[in-house]
């Protein structure tokens, strides 16, 4: 996978506006912050040995197989279409960007609509092909699927592991008919942990907390004027902002996991989530931002 250097004046993939190292490492990258809109993004440190990069790890296709991990995205997959409805009726044909094992596809399939899942995990294709799921390989898209030919395309937590996000989203959107939709989930930069894990990690660096909200596997951490500008310059205008939270069912299982592993707060974290999941939810207190765009 290309990356910038950092012997390169890095450059905002959301805005093209210049970076500001905020002296702090993940992995081999270093975190940059726009000056213009703040959103923050990974730049490689040449100095660093590379590391291999995955979209999928395995442990996901458990989690997202759970049924009350299931429930939850299915409530939000209700909520987000009922919004894109509004500005654009006609919904039939959806293309998934970033499928994984076809849940919101079979969602699609049960909702009346016709879907195509798009992965780069054979295995994620796989286990689509079968539950009966139409899905293919990134490579294969613009084959299957002809431009101007899709009512709504989704990236659900997606175009936050895209290196060149801007250059993804010029190849898409083509695939929309005129007044088409596009859906984005993604973690919101602004989420307040953000600079108070970070700041922790600086001051006692045995605790790792920073790494539940920061790791390299999202090569960038957009706001909401950051991915606004780059959809505008895509040629899809953003119609509505929402707010929401990871899905608890979904969280909880990962701070299982990564307890298991010894990672982000190890064992203390399926303990500490419960009451931070219960503040949240009190304070309404949001780390996604979904935004709706509409092709003009």
């Amino acid at each position: 996978m290309p990356v910038t250097t950092s012997t390169t004046p890095p450059r905002c993939p959301a805005c093209a506006g210049p970076g500001k190292d905020r002296r702090y490492r993940i992995d081999q990258y270093d975190l940059f912050r726009c000056r213009s809109c703040r959103t923050e993004f990974l730049v490689q440190n040449d100095r660093r040995e590379p590391v291999p990069y995955t979209y999928w790890d395995s442990y996901k296709f458990e989690i997202y197989a759970d049924d009350q991990v299931q429930a939850d995205y299915e409530a939000r997959y209700r909520a987000v279409l009922d919004r894109v409805r509004a500005v654009t009726p006609t919904v039939e044909r959806v293309v998934d960007i970033g499928c994984g094992i076809g849940n919101f596809l079979d969602w699609v399939r049960t909702s009346g609509m016709q879907g195509t899942g798009v992965d780069v995990d054979d295995g994620a294709i796989a286990t689509c092909a079968e539950r009966g799921l139409d899905a293919v390989l990134l490579d294969d898209l613009l084959e299957r699927v002809p431009a101007g030919s899709v009512d709504l395309i989704t990236l659900w937590d997606v175009v936050e592991h895209i290196h060149e996000p801007r250059a993804a989203l010029e190849r898409l959107v083509p695939l929309l008919r005129p007044g088409g939709a596009m859906v984005l989930e993604t973690p919101d930069v602004a989420f307040p942990l953000r600079p108070a894990t970070i700041a922790i990690r600086k001051v006692v660096e045995p605790i790792r907390w920073s790494d539940m909200l920061y790791y390299s596997d999202h090569q960038t951490y957009f706001s909401v004027a950051g991915l606004t500008t780059m959809l505008d310059s895509v040629g899809v205008e953003v119609v509505e902002h929402l707010g929401m939270r990871s899905p608890s069912a979904k969280m909880q299982r990962i701070f299982e996991v990564w307890a298991d592993k010894g990672a982000g707060a190890g064992r203390l974290g399926p303990l500490l989530y419960r009451p931070l999941d219960a503040s949240m939810r009190a304070l309404r207190m949001n780390n996604k931002m979904v935004l709706v765009a509409r092709r003009a």
